[in-house]
């Protein structure tokens, strides 16, 4: 008796009536191979996207040495910043341009004194205290006879033809980055290494304390990108890099004195190259690894040929007809693509579910309002809708993003409000409201958790939807406007070298099926796995 007793429990712990409706469906969702191998597939493509700064870049990732041009441009800018005050002050307007003027001389400051050994470099940086003294003197005409003295003085003493740099580390790849960019990877990477800090959650946070393990989660897989890019943002200025890093030589080399930029060690991407870098003595190269009886006979560009440039690699998919890499293009595009189709989707599902969820809740007027609404829209052909206000607000990923957002909510609102009209008579319902909780409460923390499931698998359908109109309003050439890539203008420039460059539309045409095709597998896979009927049929 102990014995079936002890059974019946092990069978009832096991069996999934203990597991939460989420939980079902991703145990049915990891069932199918195809779907997994879909997802893995989606995985990898955001992911090589977020990371187009460090896989495909002019810029090396990191080096030891110097960079003459900065410093160049930075002297002159601080020597162009103080011509242009001392005019103003000379004009009898000593205010104008005080607020970029204070902005601009401790940056430059700072770039010249990174640069000069550390007797030189404190010099500069007392010589700008000096400088912003000057500018914030009471006497208008001892404070510009200042600034002329310290004009000379920069100009005689801190030239780049008579100074001496000095080697350092430096990141020219992260410093290129924006704030938004350093979110995106720090929670990139902590979502691919989900396992590791959920493990280290559990070990910290004790079993009983559910909630504070969610919010643990909450605050590192989102807190913690959102504060990272917020510093980032803050305290590390934006600047332009126009540095030609590919000019470098190393310190051995004779011409070294004469270089932009000297590297006694260097650290390239994996697509050394630039995304509108242009090297038309490379213009249409086939792929490295094309075969020769696939390239188009009559053929009259030359092939890639790596011997001018001693920093670039080879060009994996060939290059278009103005000579840019490909590969890098694709990567940046890919970027460009991934963030419309997840964008638009994220701004119609928020809309849909606003709207659904009133009409199905409160039912009566709201209902028929919102329901003559939805069919109104949906009267409307939809890729011609968003043709029309394209051409009417301009080509941007901004605008590409809003549009189809704006038009597509009306699928999930029909979705939301007919999963409301099914569970707001249910008995948890009824109990929310004889407690006297607000409508919104209930919405939104009772009834929408149980109509997400097919939210989900329509979202997903959606951005695969999303990205095929993006490629195909950039096909046409009302999408994304040049020169910013995406895979539909790739495809468009493609079309009109096929016959002597055919590898331009075949691999951006690859890439928008692959990703239409594992997006379509994994909403077929979440609503095979959301559908109580369907479980346990694999």
């Amino acid at each position: 008796m102990a014995v079936t007793s002890a059974n019946t429990l092990s069978s009832t712990s096991d069996s999934p009536r203990g597991k939460s409706q989420w939980a079902l469906i991703w145990t049915e969702f990891c069932k199918r191979r195809l779907a997994l191998a879909a997802a893995a597939l989606i995985l990898a493509l955001i992911t090589t996207s977020i990371f187009a700064p460090v896989l495909a870049n002019a810029r090396p990732i990191y080096y030891f040495g110097f960079n003459r041009f900065e410093y160049q441009e930075a002297a002159r800018t601080l020597r162009g910043a103080l011509s242009q005050m001392i005019e103003s002050r000379s004009a009898d307007t000593p205010t104008a341009n005080v607020e970029a003027f204070l902005k601009t001389v401790p940056l430059q400051i700072d770039l010249m004194a990174h640069a000069l050994p550390a007797e030189k470099g404190g010099q500069i940086r007392e010589l700008g205290q000096q400088i912003l003294a000057a500018v914030k003197s009471p006497d208008p005409q001892q404070g510009t006879d200042e600034l002329k003295r310290l004009q000379q003085e920069v100009r005689s003493n801190f030239d780049a033809k008579d100074v001496s740099l000095v080697s350092h580390a430096n990141w020219p790849v992260l410093n290129s980055l924006s704030g938004l960019d350093i979110g995106f990877l720090i929670a990139n990477v902590l979502f691919l290494t989900l396992p590791i800090w959920n493990w280290l959650i559990r070990r910290l946070v004790p079993s009983d304390g559910d909630l504070r393990r969610r919010w643990c989660f909450i605050a590192v897989q989102i807190g913690l990108p959102l504060l990272a890019g917020g510093l980032w943002w803050w305290f590390v200025p934006a600047r332009v890099d126009r540095t030609d890093y590919k000019s470098g030589v190393l310190a051995a080399d004779p011409e070294a004195a004469k270089a932009t930029v000297v590297f006694d060690s260097v650290i390239w991407p994996p697509i050394a190259y630039g995304l509108d870098e242009y090297n038309l003595a490379e213009k249409s190269a086939p792929p490295v690894w094309y075969p020769a009886a696939w390239r188009p006979v009559g053929k009259d560009a030359p092939a890639a040929q790596q011997a001018n440039n001693r920093w670039s690699g080879p060009h994996w998919l060939g290059t278009d007809e103005s000579g840019r890499d490909v590969l890098c293009r694709m990567i940046w595009g890919g970027r460009v693509s991934l963030s419309v189709g997840l964008v638009a989707v994220a701004i119609y599902v928020s809309i849909g579910i606003f709207i659904g969820s009133i009409a199905g809740y409160f039912r009566g007027i709201s209902d028929l309002i919102i329901s003559r609404l939805i069919e109104v829209m949906i009267c409307f052909p939809t890729f011609f809708l968003i043709l029309t206000i394209v051409a009417l607000v301009g080509q941007s990923v901004r605008n590409i993003m809003i549009i189809i957002g704006l038009t597509g909510w009306t699928g999930i609102a029909r979705l939301v409000r007919g999963e409301f009209l099914r569970l707001v008579d249910q008995e948890f319902v009824m109990a929310g409201k004889a407690l006297g909780y607000s409508p919104m409460r209930i919405i939104f923390r009772h009834v929408l958790p149980n109509a997400m499931a097919p939210v989900l698998v329509s979202a997903t359908f959606g951005i695969a939807g999303a990205i095929l109109t993006e490629s195909a309003l950039s096909f046409l050439g009302l999408g994304i406007s040049k020169p910013t890539p995406s895979w539909g203008g790739l495809l468009a420039d493609g079309r009109d070298a096929l016959q002597h460059a055919p590898w331009l539309i075949h691999f951006p045409g690859l890439a928008i099926f692959l990703t239409i095709t594992a997006y379509n597998l994994m909403g077929e896979a979440l609503r095979d796995a959301s559908d109580p009927r369907l479980r346990g049929s694999r």
